[in-house]
């Protein structure tokens, strides 16, 4: 398991060495794993698979550089940890995906702003190279998400079955909303992107921007003072880029904002539990 952090670090532990625990169990401090600087946060975690099919790994920071690394390099990692991409003063790495090498990029910035490019765009660099430019933003705005998806949707033999791939995108005053990825137009890096949602003063800047698809149920968003929200991902509406969505959290206090967002997937038969 790969463990990337703030400053650019990134961990390697065997799964087998985290120990197995009840789902109520608080689990193990990660500093007890890996050797972690103060202030130092984890940004992703990816699971290696050796016969997974993954190719690269691309990141992408907060200051909207973006840099792809063939995926061997990070093979027999140690807890210390090693430099994936070296940061610029004041940058810090905001998501790391493994892709399959013809895959495609977007990345969201907190303005409400995003871009799409194939994965080709950036060419492979050294572990510990700084990345090149993936999105021009204006001053004051950062990158708070990147997400990877394949460049054609999948066939499928049933027709019923609705395949999709959309943005959710959510904003600091709980508000949110579906975007199909068509609706994205393909650019090169390095540009300034296209708006991804409306944000002004009733929204708030945007706090998650995640990749949806059909396999997934559920959407848990939580607000910086605790509060927890969880509902159905076919309840939220999809909609065009230039719109700013739908209510979907409301704040026990009104100086409460959106945090963080999780999906979930759907549980598959073997996973729906027996009625007793």
């Amino acid at each position: 398991i790969l463990f990337f952090t703030t400053k650019g670090k990134v961990f390697g532990a065997k799964a087998w060495e985290i120990p197995e625990t009840s789902r109520q169990a608080k689990g193990q401090a990660l500093v007890n794993l890996l050797n972690l600087e103060q202030g130092e946060e984890i940004r992703s975690i990816l699971p290696l698979d050796k016969n997974g099919g993954g190719k690269n790994l691309i990141m992408a920071t907060a200051l909207g550089i973006v840099k792809k690394t063939p995926l061997f390099q990070y093979e027999n990692l140690r807890t210390s940890g090693l430099i994936a991409i070296r940061l610029r003063s004041g940058d810090a790495l905001v998501s790391a995906h493994i892709t399959k090498g013809d895959d495609h990029i977007i990345v969201v910035t907190k303005k409400g702003k995003a871009i799409r490019f194939p994965e080709a765009n950036a060419r492979p660099m050294g572990r510990a190279t700084s990345g090149v430019a993936g999105m021009r933003m204006e001053e004051g705005d950062v990158v708070i998400s990147m997400e990877v998806f394949p460049s054609k949707l999948p066939k499928v033999s049933d027709k019923r079955r609705k395949v999709f791939r959309d943005v959710l995108t959510i904003s600091q005053r709980g508000l949110g909303k579906r975007t199909p990825v068509k609706f994205f137009p393909i650019q090169r890096r390095a540009g300034k992107g296209v708006k991804a949602a409306v944000v002004n003063e009733r929204t708030g800047n945007l706090s998650a921007a995640v990749m949806v698809n059909e396999k997934m149920e559920q959407v848990i968003i939580t607000s910086k003072g605790g509060q927890v929200i969880k509902l159905p991902l076919k309840n939220i509406p999809q909609l065009g880029r230039a719109t700013q969505g739908v209510i979907l959290m409301r704040f026990a206090n009104k100086s409460d904002s959106v945090a963080a967002a999780a999906v979930l997937e759907k549980a598959t038969e073997e996973e729906i539990p027996p009625i007793e």
